[in-house]
């Protein structure tokens, strides 16, 4: 009788640290600064989405744009873009970059040019984030800066993939 307690202690034990280290793993999203030019976030990788769209021209064929999509804590998008065009083998490259600093980090640090305050009515669409869902644009945007994760992993949108020291200045950019 005693041994069977002493394995249903045991077994009650066991689940609760797998429960307690399964739930270490959460998805998270933070504003960690943003004033009326920029924003920092800190997200999970789970909640960053990469794409190259294409930007069809009638004129001008194989022109890419890069963005990223970032799932807020309100399960709003926010689209987080750079400017500039791109071929197809740079967007690409450029995804190859980024998506290794989000497998390689749980911690991801995205800062961009922008007001996360200001929404825009011509930003629409639904996003689907694996093991995640569909989830509809917040109407916010900002121009794309850097991105790099707690390991030092860094891609900055004007010098590109770095390792250590990456991005020049420590975050955030800007003085606060």
């Amino acid at each position: 009788m005693q041994h069977s307690r002493r394995n249903k202690r045991l077994r009650t034990c066991f689940c609760l640290l797998c429960l307690l280290f399964s739930g270490c793993a959460t998805s998270s999203y933070r504003v960690l600064f943003q004033d009326e030019g920029a924003a920092e976030l800190s997200v999970s990788p789970d909640r960053v989405l990469l794409e190259c769209e294409d930007l069809y021209d009638a004129d001008i064929k194989g022109l890419y744009g890069f963005m990223m999509h970032v799932l807020d804590d309100k399960n709003l998008v926010t689209t987080i873009a750079q400017g500039n065009t791109l071929s197809k083998e740079d967007c690409e490259r450029r995804l190859k970059s980024i998506e290794r600093i989000l497998n390689e980090g749980s911690s991801i640090y995205v800062a961009g040019r922008g007001n996360l305050a200001t929404t825009h009515e011509n930003i629409r669409g639904e996003y689907v984030f694996p093991g995640k869902g569909a989830f509809q644009s917040g109407g916010r945007s900002l121009s794309f800066v850097a991105i790099a994760n707690e390991h030092g992993l860094c891609y900055d949108a004007y010098s590109g993939f770095q390792e250590k020291p990456c991005p020049p200045e420590p975050f955030p950019f800007w003085n606060k």
